[in-house]
C-alpha cells in the first residue's frame, strides 16, 4: 500500500524517509475562518483542495481528512460528484453497543436541517452499507444474514412524540418495502443497538455523538480517579481487575471507532477526528481499506 500525503514537506517528508509513501508539498491548510466560498472556487489552494482533486482524477484510491468537516464535505461533493439518485451526501459511523453489538449512525454533521425525503434517503444508504458488511459475514448484531433493522433517533417512542420532519420521515421509511423500519430511538437508549442502522438530522446527529463521546471522557476520568490510589485495597483490586480495567477503558475510548464514511459521495472519502491520536488515525485507514476491499461504494449504488 502506497500513501500520498498533502502537506507541508518540509514538515512532513522527513518523517517519511525510506518508506515508499509520497509527500505532495501543499503547505496551505483550510482555516476555521476561511470562506467555503473560496475553497470551492479554488480560490484558496489548500491541501485538503489538492487531495480531493487527486482523488477525483483518479490518482488515488481514497481520501482520509481529519481537516474541516464543512470543507471535506463541500469540496468531495463538488469535485468528486455525487451517486446517481442522491441528493446530499451523509457522514455515518459504526458505533460499539451493549453486549458488543454494533450499529451504524448517520447523519453526523455532513447537514443540518434535513427535510423527511432526506432522513428517508438515508435511511436507504445507510441499509445498504449495513448489509455489505452483512454479505462478508459481518452481521451486526450476531445472528443470520437479514435485511438491517432502521430505528430514527426522536425525544420519544411513541409514534405522536418529536417535530412533524422526523414524524413525516417515519412514515416514508415505514412504508418502504426496501427498508426494515424499527420505530424511533431515544437518545438515553442509542447504544442499546437495538437496530443495525439509526439515521438523524446531521445537527441531531452531531450532538448526540459529542455528548456521548464526553460522557466516555467523562467515565474515563473517575475510573481513573478512583483506582489512582495507593492503599493496599486499591492497589490489589487494580491487580486482579486489570485485564477487565483494560477493556473497561478501551470500551470507553473514541479513538477506538475513529473514523466515519461520507457516503453518497462518488468516491471513498473517510473523515477523522481533528483530535485523533497515532491509533485513532489509524483505525480511520483501516476503515477507508475496507471500504475499498468490499467496492462499498459501488455496492451503496446498487443498493440504491
Amino acid at each position: 500500500m502506497k500513501l500520498i500525503f498533502f502537506g507541508d514537506a518540509g514538515d512532513v517528508a522527513p518523517l517519511l524517509a525510506g518508506t515508499p509513501h509520497e509527500v505532495v508539498d501543499a503547505p496551505r491548510r483550510v482555516e476555521v475562518d476561511d470562506a467555503l466560498r473560496g475553497s470551492l472556487r479554488g480560490d484558496i489552494d489548500s491541501s485538503m483542495r489538492s487531495a480531493v482533486q487527486t482523488l477525483a482524477a483518479g490518482d488515488a484510491h481514497a481520501l482520509v481528512s481529519a481537516g474541516s468537516t464543512g470543507a471535506l464535505v463541500a469540496l468531495s461533493r463538488h469535485l468528486l460528484g455525487m451517486l446517481p439518485g442522491i441528493r446530499r451526501p451523509a457522514i455515518m459511523k459504526s458505533l460499539g453497543g451493549a453486549d458488543g453489538r454494533r450499529f451504524r449512525m448517520l447523519d453526523l454533521g455532513a447537514n443540518v436541517g434535513s427535510g423527511p425525503g432526506q432522513l428517508h434517503q438515508f435511511a436507504l444508504l445507510g441499509t445498504a452499507a449495513a448489509a455489505v458488511s452483512s454479505a462478508r459475514g459481518q452481521v451486526p448484531n450476531g445472528g443470520e444474514v437479514r435485511k438491517p433493522s432502521v430505528g430514527l433517533l426522536n425525544i420519544g417512542s411513541e409514534v405522536a412524540k418529536g417535530p412533524a420532519t422526523v414524524r413525516e420521515a417515519a412514515r416514508l421509511i415505514e412504508s418502504d418495502g426496501r427498508l426494515r423500519y424499527a420505530g424511533f430511538v431515544e437518545p438515553h437508549r442509542l447504544f442499546d443497538a437495538a437496530t443495525d442502522v439509526v439515521v438523524a438530522d446531521g445537527f441531531a446527529g452531531n450532538i448526540a455523538l459529542k455528548a456521548a463521546e464526553g460522557a466516555a471522557q467523562m467515565a474515563r476520568y473517575v475510573l481513573g480517579r478512583e483506582l489512582s490510589g495507593n492503599s493496599p485495597g486499591v492497589a490489589l483490586g487494580r491487580a486482579m481487575l486489570r485485564g477487565r480495567l483494560h477493556r473497561v477503558r478501551d470500551a470507553y475510548n473514541p479513538q477506538s471507532y475513529n473514523g466515519a464514511g461520507l457516503l453518497g459521495i462518488a468516491g471513498v472519502v473517510v473523515k477523522s477526528h481533528g483530535g485523533a491520536d497515532r491509533a485513532g488515525f489509524e483505525n480511520a485507514v483501516r476503515q477507508t481499506m475496507d471500504a475499498l476491499r468490499t467496492g462499498l461504494v459501488e455496492r451503496l449504488a446498487a443498493g440504491i
